[in-house]
C-alpha cells in the first residue's frame, strides 16, 4: 500500500473503512467512559482526583507506546502492527469492564491506552499512499472529522448505557465492536511493509533523534500537541465540573460535546477551501492567535463572572474548537511531510507529544479540580501560549 499497489476502488473504501473504525474505536474507549465520570467515585469509594487518573492513565499509556509503534511502523509490516494492537486492546477493555477498584481500573485503562495508540499511529502513514499530495491536507482533516464524530455520539450512548446497565456494560459495548473491526482486519487490510534498508528496530528507534533535532518537524509537532492538549484538558473535567461546580447534569456534557464537535467539524472542513487562499503556515499561525485569544476571553470569565454556568462553558470554548478543526489538519500534514522517510514515527511523535502532555495537563490539573473552572482555563491558557511559543521554530528552520 505505501508503494500505491492497491487501487480497486472496492478494496480501497475497505481499507480506509477498517483503519478509520479502529482510530475511532480507540477514542471511543474514552468518549464513551466520560459521561460516567462524576458517578464513579460514590461508586469505587473514592475522590474525583482518582478517577481522574483513569483519564490520564490512558492518554499516558497511548503516549508511551508511540514511540515504539512509530519504529515498529516504520520498519516492520503495518498490518500485523494493526492486528497486534487489537488482540491487546479488546481483552484490555475486558479488564476495564470487570475492574472492582479503581487502582484496577487505573492500570487496565493504562494497557488499553497502550494498545489504543497503534491506529491512531498508522492511520496517516497507512493512508497517505492513496491520496495525491495535493489532497492529503483534505484527506486528514476530513478523517479528522470523521474522527470527530465519536466525541458527539459516543457521550450520549455512554450515559444511556451506564444509566441502564452500569459502567462495566460501557467497557463491554468496546469489546463487541472491535471484535468484528479486528476479524475485517485479519481479512482485508493488506500487507503494508514500509521501503527501508533497516532490518533492526534499534537504529529505527534511533532515528528519533532525527526528528528531534529538525526545528521545522519539533515547531509544528509542539506546537499542534500543546494546543491540542488545551482543547482537552477542558474536555476531560467538563463532566465532573458541570455537574459538580456549574449547576448542570451530565446530558449537558453531551449537548456541549455535541455543540463542540459540530463546530469543529464544521471549521475542518473548511481547510481544503481555506489553503486556496492562506498558505498552511499562514492558516496555523492565524488560528494559533485566535485560539490564544478565546484562552484569554475564557479565563476573564471563570474569574470575573458574577456566576459560573454550564452555557457559559459552552460558549467560551467554541472559539478554540474552531481555531483548532481549521489548524489540526494543516498542522499535522505538514509535520508529517516536513520529514520524508519518517512519516509514521513523525506521526506516532505528534500524538505522543499531544496525549503525553494531555496526561500530564490531566493529572496535574486533577489535584486541584475542587477548586472549580478556574483550574483548568488557566491550564489551557498555559498550553496555548506555549503552542504559539513553538510556532518559532516553524518560522526560523529552513524549508528544506
Amino acid at each position: 500500500m505505501s508503494q500505491k499497489t492497491f487501487t480497486a476502488p472496492a478494496h480501497r473504501v475497505a481499507i480506509v473503512t477498517i483503519i478509520v473504525a479502529a482510530n475511532m474505536l480507540g477514542l471511543a474507549a474514552t468518549d464513551l467512559y466520560l459521561p460516567t465520570i462524576p458517578a464513579l467515585p460514590n461508586l469505587f469509594e473514592t475522590n474525583i482526583q482518582r478517577i481522574q487518573f483513569t483519564l490520564a492513565s490512558f492518554s499516558a499509556g497511548f503516549a508511551i507506546s508511540q514511540i515504539l509503534i512509530g519504529a515498529m511502523g516504520d520498519l516492520y509490516d503495518r498490518r500485523w502492527i494493526l492486528i497486534g494492537s487489537l488482540l491487546i486492546f479488546v481483552p484490555a477493555s475486558m479488564w476495564c469492564a470487570m475492574a472492582t477498584t479503581v487502582e484496577s481500573l487505573i492500570a487496565a485503562r493504562f494497557v488499553q491506552g497502550l494498545s489504543a495508540s497503534a491506529s491512531a499511529a498508522l492511520t496517516v502513514p497507512m493512508l497517505l499512499p492513496l491520496f495525491s499530495e495535493r489532497q492529503s491536507v483534505r484527506a486528514i482533516s476530513v478523517i479528522g472529522s470523521i474522527d470527530a464524530l465519536i466525541p458527539a455520539i459516543a457521550p450520549l450512548l455512554g450515559a444511556w448505557i451506564f444509566t441502564q446497565f452500569g459502567v462495566g456494560a460501557v467497557f463491554w459495548v468496546v469489546v463487541l465492536v472491535g471484535l468484528p473491526i479486528l476479524a475485517a482486519a485479519l481479512v482485508y487490510i493488506p500487507t503494508d511493509r514500509p521501503d527501508t534498508h533497516h532490518t533492526q528496530l534499534w537504529p529505527v528507534i534511533a532515528g528519533y533523534r532525527t526528528l528531534f533535532t529538525h526545528s521545522r518537524f519539533m515547531g509544528y509537532a509542539l506546537s499542534h500537541g500543546f494546543a491540542l492538549s488545551g482543547l482537552f484538558v477542558v474536555g476531560f473535567s467538563t463532566p465532573y465540573l458541570i455537574v459538580d461546580h456549574l449547576g448542570g447534569q451530565t446530558i449537558h456534557f453531551v449537548y456541549c460535546q455535541v455543540v463542540w464537535v459540530g463546530l469543529y467539524l464544521l471549521a475542518a472542513n473548511c481547510t481544503g477551501m481555506l489553503t486556496k487562499w492562506l498558505s498552511p503556515d499562514h492558516l496555523i499561525h492565524v488560528c494559533t492567535w485566535a485560539q490564544v485569544v478565546s484562552a484569554l476571553a475564557f479565563v476573564t470569565y471563570a474569574l470575573l463572572a458574577p456566576s459560573l454556568s454550564w452555557q457559559g462553558l459552552l460558549l467560551s470554548l467554541i472559539p478554540y474548537c474552531i481555531g483548532m478543526g481549521l489548524r489540526g489538519g494543516a498542522g499535522f500534514a505538514q509535520a508529517v511531510q516536513a520529514v520524508s522517510g519518517f512519516e509514521t514515527r513523525a506521526s506516532a511523535l505528534m500524538i505522543f507529544f499531544s496525549m503525553g502532555l494531555t496526561s500530564l495537563s490531566v493529572a496535574l490539573s486533577a489535584l486541584y479540580l475542587d477548586q472549580g473552572l478556574i483550574t483548568v482555563v488557566l491550564a489551557q491558557l498555559t498550553l496555548i501560549l506555549a503552542s504559539w511559543g513553538m510556532l518559532r521554530f516553524i518560522r526560523h528552520a529552513p524549508t528544506t
